[in-house]
């Protein structure tokens, strides 16, 4: 008769296993990964994604990320086009930031920018916030010195970056994240996407 299989020995046959997947071709969906003591949270469809530096006794304060491919609206000059399904919480501290387009028009326009505002604002309505990453960021900080560009011309993934912009810090205020309108896009066509990156160093994000 065959011996058994003590536990020992099969953790140890476990550990030989290769547990490389490979996921290409694959959505994930509203999944939480494991890495390194960090999380990273996949939302639905695969279009946010949150990342947490931070103690497991420290509630949720740490150094975060997150990242969202946002569909960009159509809108006049200086309107919201598009938001952040999270917000930051009171008191966070920017320290990075990013545009990049996943998806062009099919029009020759799509010239947007990242704002930060203390409320949420409807798309196609004025928008009121402060620029942190475009060609109107004070001090022409942005890396490179343009707005993100989303027209049927532009070349995907082609990042704009917060570049030398001062740390921002929300001392008050929440902070709604908001793609803005940089030209008349109330003619664009096709469905223009931007992936939009932040770091930040305080409290987890929160769902708008």
């Amino acid at each position: 008769m065959a011996g058994k299989l003590g536990l020992a020995r099969l953790e140890a046959l476990v550990e030989l296993l290769d547990r490389d997947l490979n996921l290409a071709g694959s959505t994930l969906t509203d999944c939480d990964i494991v890495t390194s003591g960090s999380i990273t949270h996949v939302g639905t469809n695969g279009v946010g994604a949150r990342r947490a530096f931070s103690s497991a006794t420290s509630a949720g304060y740490g150094v975060h990320e997150y990242y969202e491919v946002i569909s960009v609206a159509t809108g006049d000059d200086n309107d919201v086009c598009g938001s952040a399904t999270y917000k930051l919480p009171a008191g966070a501290i920017i320290t990075e930031a990013a545009l990049i387009p996943v998806e062009l028009a099919t029009s020759n326009h799509g010239n947007v920018a990242l704002e930060v505002h203390n409320a949420a604002v409807a798309d196609d309505a004025a928008s009121g916030g402060t620029e942190i990453v475009g060609e109107d960021v004070s001090g022409n900080a942005s890396v490179p010195d343009n707005d993100c560009d989303l027209s049927s011309d532009a070349t995907l993934g082609l990042p704009i970056t917060m570049g030398t912009l001062a740390y921002v810090q929300r001392a008050g205020d929440a902070t709604f994240l908001q793609v803005c309108a940089k030209e008349d896009l109330s003619s664009m066509t096709g469905t223009p996407k931007v992936g939009l990156y932040v770091k930040w160093v305080g409290k987890e994000a929160e769902a708008v």
